[in-house]
């Protein structure tokens, strides 16, 4: 297993125009309290909701997981991406908002998501093609992003084009059996430009030399490493899984 922790610098973020005035909105902005959010990320078929299960269960804590069934644009999307990708990804932006929003920001105990908010801006770096269209994305998605709290720490899951590609043919979705292999190929080196600027405590971890399902103890280092990093905190108020 090849782990390793990075601190890397924050790009500078370009400005854009827009066609109205977002700073004209108030919603609240959280202030970082004592619950303790760990999300997983990784490419489409890496293992992200395999390793946060497995992790929140060894950890007793809460399971926040993506729900992308609920986008009701995302088959059409992948039989057409040009002629349905902005609202496919608005919808995608506006589930995840309003997910990880919920996050409890003062209560003890620790959420473990299999998804990070920045996701949707990797995709849309991929998917986007008339430069109007994402010029209003990326200026909604940055509007949103301050209204929420970044993980306390992100464990990237990163593999190699071959096991992506592996595991999306294993797993057997009839939605993802659409996709040409090269468009995961493209999104798996999107997610690497991403974290290879990411500003914030990042776990990296080999999935091609790391298999929960294979090595079930080695979740025990990856707990111990995540406390070292982010110190956990009792789990007694946190949200309950029913």
């Amino acid at each position: 297993m090849t782990v390793a922790i990075l601190w890397l610098e924050q790009e500078k973020k370009s400005s854009f125009a827009f066609s109205f005035d977002l700073r004209r909105i108030t919603l609240p902005i959280v202030t970082r309290g004592s619950h303790l959010h760990i999300a997983v990320d990784g490419c489409i078929g890496v293992g992200k909701t395999t390793l946060a299960t497995k992790l929140a269960d060894a950890r007793k804590a809460y399971l926040l997981s993506e729900h992308f069934e609920k986008n009701p644009f995302l088959e059409d999307f992948y039989s057409d991406p040009a002629a349905h990708v902005l609202e496919t990804e608005l919808q995608f932006l506006l589930l995840h908002y309003h997910q990880l929003k919920q996050i409890p920001r003062t209560s003890a105990g620790e959420t473990i998501s299999d998804f990070t908010f920045s996701k949707d801006l990797i995709f849309a770096g991929m998917n986007f093609r008339v430069a109007t269209e994402k010029t209003m994305f990326v200026q909604l998605y940055e509007f949103l992003l301050e209204r929420l709290q970044s993980p306390d720490l992100v464990i990237y899951l990163r593999g190699s084009d071959d096991l992506i590609v592996k595991r999306v043919r294993q797993r057997n979705r009839p939605i993802e059996q659409k996709i040409d292999v090269g468009y995961f190929k493209k999104l798996n080196k999107a997610y690497e430009d991403h974290f290879s600027r990411f500003d914030g405590q990042i776990y990296l971890i080999d999935a091609d030399k790391f298999d929960c399902l294979d090595d079930p103890a080695v979740l025990n280092d990856i707990c111990a490493a995540i406390d070292a990093i982010s110190p956990r905190r009792p789990a007694a108020d946190s949200p309950s899984k029913a």
